[in-house]
């Protein structure tokens, strides 16, 4: 009986400590990113990797560190706020998650994200892709070390990301 107490109580430990760093990468990455796609906000997307980061771009089958990759975003990024604004563009990024392990210093996270943009006149386009990051606890606090995604040759539908799970 105290074998199966103990068992139980790890368990329990392990599931409450996994959710709490759930929660933390919610708010010290996740909130952040989401919100820093939508306004095309550089400077805050870039602080919420790690400056060690390995940035795989699937699509174009390239590896990019941080600084590349920021030198990208700051010669993208300012034109396409330009552009939704212009356009008046409503433009929307969601994140959902299909797996999600931590242990408290280090997270593994896979799932879909979708961004969708309408026009003045009601038309929609959405397009999907599938996201893998590992992140790293530093200094207190989490940052993107590893991002990889991928569109899969468009594969990814509607009800996939719709059975993934959103962020809590």
């Amino acid at each position: 009986m105290k074998k199966l107490t103990y068992l139980c109580l790890i368990g329990l430990t392990s599931t409450l400590f996994a959710q709490s760093s759930q929660q933390e990468i919610n708010e010290q990455v996740w909130k952040p990113f989401t919100k820093a796609i939508m306004t095309q906000d550089v400077a805050t997307f870039a602080s919420l990797h790690s400056t060690d980061l390995v940035r795989a771009e699937r699509n174009a089958g390239k590896i990019l560190g941080l600084a590349e990759y920021r030198k990208n975003m700051d010669a993208g990024w300012p034109g396409w706020k330009e552009s939704l604004k212009k356009d008046k563009i409503n433009y929307t990024f969601e994140l959902r998650f299909t797996e999600r392990i931590s242990n408290g210093n280090l997270a593994y996270e896979v799932g879909y994200f979708k961004n969708e943009s309408i026009n003045p006149s009601g038309e929609k386009r959405v397009s999907y892709g599938q996201f893998h990051v590992t992140l790293r606890k530093e200094n207190g606090v989490w940052k993107i070390l590893v991002d990889s995604d991928s569109n899969l040759g468009r594969t990814i539908t509607e009800e996939m990301f719709l059975a993934a799970k959103p962020m809590e």
